[in-house]
């Protein structure tokens, strides 16, 4: 028996509790007139319970199933409308901006992030999620139709691309504020350090008997040794302009420089020609089956021994995958100034995101009310609160008797 139907059971007793004694003190208040008071007090009992009984199921129901009474089965009758009210209850109260930033805010999401991830079974857990998910990739992947989609799908894709325009403007980004220039600095720097090297001596100075036969033959015979004394010219003078370069940032190579790159870009996004041998090369790229089957074999010797390290017991994948998301918990938790930025952002973009799906949430919640039947959503509200609303026909049956007696009693006094 169910904790409704034991209240039921109890509510009912005490009704018919009352008219038992009702019947009885009726019954014998010629013999014993006190018994009046007693049967008073059950009379006004049976009336408060019958009453609120009345009351409560007209919550749920027709009484009696008498259709015809006015303002029962009220519930039921107004389903659209409790679907409404509870969804902008929710909204309003659970749902609201400001309640759901204070409740993340004091979940504090960093911290807590940080500390989830650095239990290992945690950081194990995603790492066998991902290792799950990469297999599958695998497996479809391995369907020719996938496979072959997949293919065409990035091709067409390429084939249709402005590859000259894109490298413009990727091009343009690296250029802007002299940004290439940290770039040609790292150039010289790596050509500063090779020539400085003995070994590039000596090469330069082989290349230069080499392409200058006179040199070394007059080198030979007067043992003046000049393919050497020109290769340390030629190193020595590349050296000082080297550095020249390296310490005038306008000097006259560096504007030369800049003009090539923006003559470039601007070839890139306006020259025909140069678009044209762009995108000439992107075809003959696309089209060669030297680079497929080059790329093919790289890609069928990954995902063979990925397919085979991820279905190994100890997968080396998911091991560095299960390390690398506990570094991330140990550099997050030691980082509060990462644990400051990431709450932040999370707070900043809570209300927008708040403001945007919460009124989906209410709907969701009003569209399953309203798709309940009727039986469904009295059966729900009845189980849940059913219970508590017995209470009001067993006070009302207690307090309906109490208020018979007193109100007996005064009557006898005033008589």
């Amino acid at each position: 028996m169910t904790k409704l139907q034991r209240m039921k059971v109890l509510a009912t007793g005490l009704l018919l509790a009352a008219g038992a004694v009702y019947a009885i003190a009726t019954w014998f208040e010629g013999r014993y007139p006190w018994l009046f008071y007693v049967a008073a007090a059950a009379e006004a009992a049976m009336i408060g319970a019958i009453a609120d009984w009345f009351a409560v199921v007209a919550l749920f129901h027709h009484p009696l199933n008498l259709r015809f009474i006015p303002h029962t089965a009220i519930l039921p009758r107004n389903k659209a409308r409790i679907a409404q009210g509870l969804s902008q209850f929710i909204q309003q109260n659970f749902l609201s901006s400001r309640a759901v930033v204070e409740r993340i805010a004091a979940f504090r999401p960093a911290s807590t992030l940080c500390g989830w991830l650095l239990r290992p079974q945690n950081a194990q857990t995603l790492a066998g999620y991902f290792a799950r998910v990469a297999a599958y990739g695998l497996g479809a992947i391995d369907d020719a139709r996938v496979s072959g989609f997949l293919l065409r799908a990035v091709s067409d894709k390429l084939r249709r691309a402005d590859v000259a325009f894109a490298a413009a403007q990727l091009l343009d980004v690296l250029t802007e504020d002299r940004r290439h220039h940290a770039l040609l600095d790292e150039a010289l720097a790596a050509l500063d350090d090779m020539l400085a090297r003995e070994e590039t001596r000596r090469f330069i100075a082989e290349e230069v008997a080499r392409n200058a036969p006179l040199l070394k033959y007059f080198s030979d015979l007067f043992h003046l040794k000049l393919d050497e004394r020109a290769a340390l010219r030629i190193v020595e003078v590349a050296l000082n302009k080297i550095s020249e370069v390296r310490r005038d940032r306008d000097h006259d190579l560096r504007k030369r420089f800049d003009a090539f790159v923006a003559r470039f870009i601007d070839e890139l996004k306006n020259d025909e020609a140069t678009r044209e041998k762009i995108h000439r090369m992107r075809d003959e790229l696309l089209a060669s089956p030297a680079l497929a089957g080059y790329i093919g074999g790289l890609w069928g010797e990954f995902r063979g021994w990925l397919a085979g390290d991820l279905g190994a017991s100890a997968s080396v994948a998911q091991q560095r995958t299960a390390a690398l998301i506990a570094g991330l918990g140990e550099k997050i938790a030691a980082d509060s100034g990462v644990q400051q930025w990431i709450d932040e952002q999370i707070l900043t973009a809570l209300p927008a995101l708040v403001e945007e799906h919460r009124a989906k949430f209410g709907r969701f919640i009003e569209d399953q009310i309203n798709s309940w039947q009727e039986e469904k959503l009295v059966e729900e509200l009845e189980r849940h609160i059913g219970p508590d609303l017995q209470y009001i026909r067993i006070n009302g049956t207690l307090v309906g008797a109490l208020a018979g007696l007193m109100i007996a009693a005064v009557t006898r006094a005033l008589h």
